[in-house]
């Protein structure tokens, strides 16, 4: 090659290069207009809502001058001269009700939430609290749990309530380090003060300057003795068996580094609100700090992650946490509610927007998180939901094969097709038809005069060995795998399957489908659910948040729906594709899915990518299905508990509500 060619071969090498590096930063723009778009969708319908305030708050104001110029009137006189002699019974009435109180025929409970009444069905009685006590004291590792408790200027009622439940603890062996972050609260400093004396388990440290939640929590983890440590708010409540649940746990699986339960809040009215979670899922919790409470760590981590990081305060937990779980994956759930997270007005319970300081700093935590990790990417705000979205970037737009089996109905394959190639952004992609012999002459027809490939399966449908032979025939390194009924919506559906599919802990993908009415389809699948598996949230409106808002967040399932499945072909080689022998239909994407799990991947549900699932009451799977034994006796022991769906919520309906 003479000199000049090889300048020629090089220029090319550094346009290409260049023309690389101006597709990225194409598509970074483009995602920040779409983010900034977004924004401001949420500031004109706080906008809205501020004139409405505006608007309310005059009408109040005049509300008020009419009251003001009614209660001055002369027919207001006369009318309280001729009403008094019938209101002192009433007078007296209150009268005795405020110094005695209303008798108890005359003062009746409220109605209990269908939550209150389930939670009195599921949390210890006081013999039970007994008996784990007892039970306890014989445990073959009994570790000291030091819980930490910071404080400033705490509601002394609330503070005593938060010690009170650890002194009920059925789990003895335990510290409470009081952290009191120079309170002046005068309430405050007595209730410490008389609390610290109650017990010699309770050891009280008073910082001379206020220096923060984090200050305070590294100061007791200084100071805490304990094997593990547990996170206690200065105004929240645990459970009697929340110590002796994170014990038993331990007898058996002695090599955890990080456990949590589940939560509820705790209002004026009674429990309420509870957050009945997943095992472990690494994409719910780049979402959201869904472990919050109640949480216990082996201090050695703490200690070895560098604790507390001020810079992070009001989400210096999600940062610890995050800090965590890049030194471990063993992480346990004890689906029980165990801890009660107040509700006040200052409270980040009470929603994000009362401290929008600590969303920002959340925000920042899972951006840190990214960095340390090597993943290139950002954290957007989802300011529907309140959440975080990270949008990873891609490293390269691998081909993708995008294989539609078309057993029948032209007309909606056609639709499909032109969704596809008029409605998706990226840039690298086929489409494979596979045909088989029951075509029709207007099938003939349209593949007669289609430029995407057409592949023809000779024998009767077998969904499963269509998309075997389809693979057989391709060469691409991802995978698509796509029902003829589904239509694509916005651009970057593929693009944000995509950005997942290149993780090497991810197996495959799925997106949110929707019905033509705008309701959901599927949204990933829970197992166990009237016998096998049922569609999430099936039949809830598409723009609905979900229990915990978990439809419109990424999170991980054990599978999803193969109308819409995207993965790697080394995966799909490594779990030997589809069973097409014992399972040719029903339930070969679920058994697909758990193959896959089983080999150590994820599954991803990304709700923003988005599409069309027409007509797709005709392939709804039947739990009497000749398949279904096979998925029983191949996966007996994750049909009886799905770890990405909580053992407490309903059996009944996949859309996570209570169970009995």
């Amino acid at each position: 090659m003479g000199s000049a060619e090889k300048n020629f071969a090089a220029k090319e090498a550094i346009v290409a290069r260049l023309q690389s590096q101006v597709d990225q930063l194409q598509r970074a723009l483009c995602v920040r207009t779409t983010e900034l778009d977004q924004a401001d969708r949420h500031i004109a319908r706080l906008e809205e809502s501020l004139l409405r305030l505006k608007q309310a708050k005059r009408e109040l104001l005049a509300l008020r001058r009419e009251r003001r110029a009614l209660r001055s009137s002369p027919e207001r006189r006369i009318g309280q001269v001729l009403l008094a002699p019938y209101r002192l019974p009433q007078r007296l009435f209150r009268e005795i009700r405020k110094r005695f109180g209303l008798p108890r025929w005359l003062s009746p409970e409220p109605a209990k939430t269908e939550y209150q009444a389930w939670l009195d069905r599921h949390r210890v009685s006081r013999a039970q609290a007994r008996g784990m006590r007892e039970e306890s004291r014989i445990f073959s590792y009994r570790p000291l749990i030091s819980i930490i408790t910071p404080v400033f200027n705490t509601p002394g009622g609330s503070l005593k309530e938060a010690i009170d439940s650890v002194l009920a603890q059925a789990y003895e062996n335990w510290e409470l380090i009081l952290v009191d972050d120079a309170s002046t609260n005068r309430e405050t400093l007595e209730v410490l003060h008389w609390q610290s004396s109650r017990d010699a388990r309770i050891r009280l440290i008073r910082l001379e300057q206020n220096g923060g939640i984090s200050v305070a929590s590294n100061r007791g983890l200084a100071e805490a003795q304990g094997e593990w440590i547990g996170l206690l708010d200065h105004d929240d409540l645990l459970e009697p068996d929340a110590l002796f649940q994170t014990a038993k746990l331990l007898q058996t699986h002695s090599d955890v580094d990080l456990i949590y339960s589940d939560e509820d809040k705790f209002t004026e009215e009674g429990f309420a609100d509870p957050m009945l979670k997943p095992d472990w899922s690494p994409d719910f919790f780049l979402a959201c700090n869904y472990l919050c409470h109640f949480i216990t760590i082996r201090r050695e981590l703490v200690l070895r992650i560098g604790g507390f990081c001020s810079q992070f305060d009001g989400s210096q937990d999600y940062d610890l946490l995050l800090r965590a779980i890049e030194r471990t994956d063993r992480i346990h759930h004890i689906p029980r509610v165990l801890y009660h997270w107040r509700r006040s007005a200052s409270s980040s319970s009470s929603g994000l927007r009362q401290k929008p300081g600590q969303f920002e700093a959340g925000r920042r935590a899972v951006d840190e998180h990214l960095r340390r990790k090597g993943i290139r990417g950002h954290v957007a705000i989802d300011w529907r939901m309140h959440t975080y979205w990270v949008k990873r970037e891609l490293a390269e737009a691998k081909k993708i094969s995008i294989i539609i089996p078309a057993p029948d109905c032209v007309e909606l394959l056609a639709r499909c097709i032109e969704s596809i190639t008029t409605r998706t952004s990226y840039p690298n992609y086929e489409i494979v038809v596979v045909g088989n012999d029951r075509r029709s002459e207007e099938a003939r027809a349209y593949f007669g005069r289609s430029e995407h490939e057409l592949l023809y399966y000779e024998g009767p449908f077998n969904y499963s060995a269509i998309n075997n032979f389809a693979v057989e025939q391709t060469e691409s390194p991802w995978l698509l795998f796509l029902n003829n009924h589904i239509e694509a919506i916005e651009p970057d559906w593929l693009a944000y399957m995509a950005e997942h599919v290149q993780r090497p802990e991810v197996g495959a993908v799925g997106a949110r489908l929707l019905n033509p009415d705008d309701t959901i389809e599927h949204a990933g699948v829970v197992l166990g659910g009237n016998g096998i598996a049922q569609p999430a949230f099936r039949g809830f409106p598409a723009e609905h948040p979900g229990v915990c808002r978990q439809l419109q967040i990424t999170r991980n399932y054990s599978a999803v729906s193969g109308a819409c499945l995207l993965m790697r072909r080394k995966v799909f080689q490594e779990v030997g594709g589809f069973d097409e022998e014992s399972l040719p239909d029903a339930f070969a994407d679920v058994d697909f899915c758990l193959k896959m799990g089983r080999a150590g991947y994820l599954i991803v549900y990304t709700p923003f990518a988005k599409l069309y699932h027409c007509e797709s009451t005709s392939r709804r799977c039947n739990v009497e299905a000749p398949e279904a034994e096979v998925i029983r006796q191949r996966w007996a022991g994750i049909l009886e508990r799905d770890p990405y769906y909580n053992p407490n919520l309903s059996r009944e309906r996949a859309d996570f509500s209570l169970g009995t």
